[in-house]
This record gives structure tokens, sequence and C-alpha cells, in this order.
């Protein structure tokens, strides 16, 4: 495996914003290109490998959402960063364009742009990709249905953790499971390796290896011998949280199946959440009503996930028996910046507990969002500003040995 030194690659049409940008960059040790052409941002993109983008969409002779059409048809992993001096609800509907093409958008500026803005989001975004791969180490594989079912029978793939804490007082709520697969010929992205292996109808044996890693180790080092938590305060067990495909519920014994592997692992249903994904529609949506109901009978929890974006609509909210609304991170990472991101998790926030549902931030990069989150009543978040997700292992360690909460403030603040 190959890994080059981060880079950060400019398409700016002003100068004077170019090299400000490239400042703020080399100040956060990163190595800079400024790219005046399309064809010259195109070779950058090819031959550097940049793990960071900053695009301007109103470059002349070109239109940002070419940019964007052209990153994605490169398979572009870099954190984007979207800027432009036009209507900011224009750049909110680019950005999530991007993000819908699969880039990693992490944020966007309106010019002209303070420096601390783009300071920030790269400090936030620092460590998320650390070494950058080199293209084809992770895209030269074709994911076939053979392939996957061999690493699904050899147990390729590892679960991650990320912490979930309730907004007002930064206590443990529980921890959401996160698959990964670091295949011997490199890294391959969920977003890559999931659809693969729904594709190849494979998604019903995925599930159940998945969940029967997160289940047992969260019952061997949480529910039946927790880590002595430093300086976290847990009200009540945690839950945890474990994303199924749409495709699960095409199965009638989907409900059974899940119940017989928390028996199998001695944890209580009523501890487990099941986070709907949305990468593909209910094909079926009686069965699904079924499904889920019964799988609300069995005592579980039951998540929409990423509401606001993919497949999630209010006739699925209304008609479908969650207890849980997950906000997408597209609107929750970009609050402090947009007034209609403001609003949609807010009101997000409020048709959720109109409704009696628990709901949940995804995407929460610094301690003001974080605030915010409380200020309107979210009642969880999750992200980077909590914790990173770690493997179960790690997670343990840093639970036990963490000696400051970085929400810790939280508890203390005067209401």
């Amino acid at each position: 495996m190959t890994i080059h030194m981060e880079r950060m690659l400019i398409f700016e049409h002003d100068p004077q914003a170019a090299q400000s940008a490239a400042r703020i960059a080399e100040d956060a040790a990163l190595q800079v290109r400024v790219a005046k052409s399309v064809e010259g941002f195109r070779c950058a993109l090819t031959n550097e490998h940049p793990a960071y983008v900053l695009i301007d969409l109103s470059m002349p002779g070109t239109d940002g959402l070419d940019i964007i059409q052209l990153m994605a048809k490169h398979e572009c992993e870099a954190s984007v960063i979207l800027t432009s001096g036009a209507d900011p609800r224009l750049l909110e509907a680019t950005a999530r364009i991007a993000a819908a093409r699969g880039l990693r958008v992490i944020g966007h500026l309106s010019k002209p742009f303070p420096s601390r803005g783009l300071s920030r989001m790269l400090r936030q975004a620092g460590g998320a990709l650390p070494a950058t791969f080199v293209p084809g180490t992770q895209h030269s594989l074709e994911l076939s249905s053979s392939i996957l079912r061999q690493a699904i029978e050899n147990c390729e793939f590892s679960l991650a953790y990320q912490l979930q804490v309730c907004c007002r007082d930064g206590h443990l709520a529980g921890f959401e499971a996160l698959a990964r697969w670091q295949h011997t010929d490199g890294l391959i992205a969920p977003d890559r390796f999931i659809p693969a292996v729904e594709r190849a109808g494979l998604m019903p044996e995925f599930t159940v290896r998945i969940a029967e890693q997160a289940l047992s180790w969260f019952r061997k080092n949480i529910l039946a011998a927790p880590p002595a938590y430093a300086d976290i305060v847990v009200q009540s067990l945690p839950t945890l949280s474990i994303n199924i495909s749409a495709y699960n519920l095409t199965r009638p014994d989907f409900p059974e199946v899940m119940a017989q592997l928390c028996e199998k692992q001695a944890v209580d249903s009523s501890r487990v959440v099941l986070e709907l994904t949305e990468t593909s529609a209910l094909d079926d949506p009686v069965l699904s009503l079924e499904l889920l109901t019964r799988l609300r009978a069995q005592g579980f929890q039951l998540s929409i996930d990423d509401f606001g974006a993919g497949y999630s609509s209010m006739q699925q909210l209304v008609r479908l028996p969650f207890s849980e609304i997950k906000i997408d991170r597209v609107f929750v990472a970009s609050a402090l910046q947009s007034d209609t991101s403001r609003s949609v998790v807010k009101s997000i926030v409020e048709l959720g507990h109109s409704l009696g549902l628990r709901s949940t931030a995804e995407g929460v990069e610094d301690e003001a969002t974080l605030q915010f989150l409380d200020f309107i009543g979210c009642d969880l978040a999750q992200g980077y500003f909590i914790a990173r997700p770690m493997s179960g292992e790690k997670l343990c360690h840093w639970l036990s040995s963490v000696s400051e909460w970085p929400w810790r403030a939280l508890e203390t603040r005067q209401r």
C-alpha cells in the first residue's frame, strides 16, 4: 500500500482568496496546489490524489456542477469544501448534490469567507483521512458475489463503534456499530461494499454476521463487564444501534432471526436499536410494515436513519412504527453556517417529539453545534466532537482511560 502526504487542491478564480486559502492550508501542514484551469484541476486530481479539495463554484468558463461531476466520475475520496459568492441557498443545494454523488463534503463557505471558517473545517476534518490511498488499491477489486460471499463466510468484515451521548447533560446513551472492510487489496469503503452486498442478494447473511459480532461485543464489554468509565456518567444501560437494509425486510423470518441472535447473546432486545438504512426503497410496503411491527412487538427499537435524505418521507415516518428519528448529518454539519439547515434540524426535532420519537443528530463536529442541539431539545448526538468510531477494544480502553470529556461542561451549565 502506497501512502502519500496529505495535499490540498484549490480551484479558486479570485487570486487573493486562493492565496488566503493556501496559507490556511499550509498552516494545517498540507501541501497545496492551486489549479488555474479545468484541465489543470483534472490533472492534479488524477495525479496528486489530494486529501482535500476547495472549489469555487463561480469559476469563469465552467459550471461548479461540472466540476462536481468530474470529481464523482474520478471517484474522488477527498474532503470537499465548496465556496461561492452566489445565493447561499444555491451553495447549499450544490453541496447536497455533491454529497448525493458520493463526494465527502465537509462544509461550504459563502464569500467573502472568514479565514477561521476554513481553518475550523480543516481542523475538524483532520485525522479523518490520515493518509490518502492511491486509487487502484481501493477500486481495482471487482466486488463479485463470490468474493463477497467468501468475505462474509471468512468474517473479513470488522466493526467500529461510535458513542452516542445525551445532548442535555453529556451522559453516555449508546453505541452505533459501523461495518468496515480491510481487504488485502486495500480499505473498501462502506458506501461501496454495502450496495454491492445488496445487489448480490447477500444482505441477510451479511446482517447476521455483523449483528453477531456487535451483540457479542456489547454483551461481553458493556453489559456483562462494563469498563470503568473514567469521567462519564451513565444514567441507564446504553443501547446498541445496528444498521439494517430495506432488503432485510423482504425476508419474513427476519424478526425471528434477530430475536434468536439476541437470545443467543443474552442481550435484551429493548437495548437494541435497528437503524433502517435507505439505500433502497421498501419494495413491499405491507410486508415491511408487518416485519417492522413484529420487531417492535419483540422489544426492538427502530430508527429511521438520515431523515430528510434518501427515501425517508413523512409518509414512512407516520406509517411505520419507528421509535427514533436520526437527522441527516448534512443538515447537522452545516447548521451553524446555514439558516436553512438550522430550520430543518429544529423542525425535525419538533416533528419527532410531536410523534413521540427520540431525536438523534449525526455529524456533530464542535461544541457550538452540540449546544445548539441541546437548545432546541434534541435528545442524542454523535460525531467526531464526541468521539470518532473506534474498534471495540480501543473504545473500551478509551472509555476507561480518557481523563477529560469534551462535552463535560454540559453537566454544570447554568440552565
